[in-house]
């Protein structure tokens, strides 16, 4: 009796190895991959539509010019009281802090929604006081609203009689942009700059592994 259940526990152990083997195996079972704590991951990427500005050296500026990196997209504007100085903040101690080796931080692109007053020197000196690696762009409204449209973002400008300064309201929101200009996922307010670092390299891995399938004839 005893032999012929260890026989039988033999048999089992085998067949639990070859079935967890092929689990590996199967391009239909792919290892679980954890989700984002705080960050809202798209279910597709989304391209993005081309848009024509000028970068704070006074650059143009085109959408490819991402490049194939990673980016943290932000909206704002320098006379922000605020929302974009406490995000820019952030956003820096996300940089300075950072401690992942072999991968490279999101590159941090400020947008302004106010380009009548944020020329790119001015944009320049502002963002260099945060970060100077910050990639800062401005461009006429027409030029912006391909990105606004296409991210949701509203911008209403509250205008001030006689030349008075006047603030502008704009959403708070952070969008992580994947190589080929794609949206992958948005941050909302509250920011906290070692969860965005840690959602990001959450979101970068299934953005990797998501590619990696598409690109595997065996998966398809």
């Amino acid at each position: 009796m005893t032999r012929v259940i260890g026989a039988m526990l033999r048999v089992l152990v085998v067949g639990l190895v070859l079935l967890v083997g092929a689990m590996f195996m199967l391009p239909d079972v792919p290892r679980s991959l954890p989700p984002p704590v705080v960050a809202t991951m798209l279910s597709e990427a989304r391209p993005l539509p081309d848009v024509r500005l000028t970068d704070k050296a006074g650059r143009e500026f085109a959408s490819a010019d991402l490049g194939d990196g990673f980016s943290l997209l932000f909206f704002g504007f320098t006379h922000c009281p605020d929302i974009c100085p406490l995000t820019l903040n952030v956003l820096a101690s996300l940089h300075r802090d950072w401690a992942t080796p072999h991968i490279e931080p999101p590159e941090v692109v400020f947008v302004s929604v106010d380009p009548q007053r944020d020329d790119p020197a001015r944009i320049r000196d502002y963002l260099d006081s945060f970060d100077t690696s910050f990639r800062g762009l401005t461009g006429p409204p027409e030029a912006m609203a391909p990105w606004l449209t296409a991210l949701g973002v509203s911008v209403h400008a509250q205008r001030a009689a006689d030349g008075q300064p006047y603030s502008v309201t704009h959403n708070s929101t952070i969008y992580v942009v994947g190589p080929g200009t794609e949206l992958l996922a948005v941050f909302s307010a509250p920011h906290d700059a070692a969860i965005i670092a840690a959602d990001f390299l959450k979101i970068r891995q299934h953005y990797l592994h998501d590619r990696s399938r598409s690109s595997d004839p065996s998966t398809l």
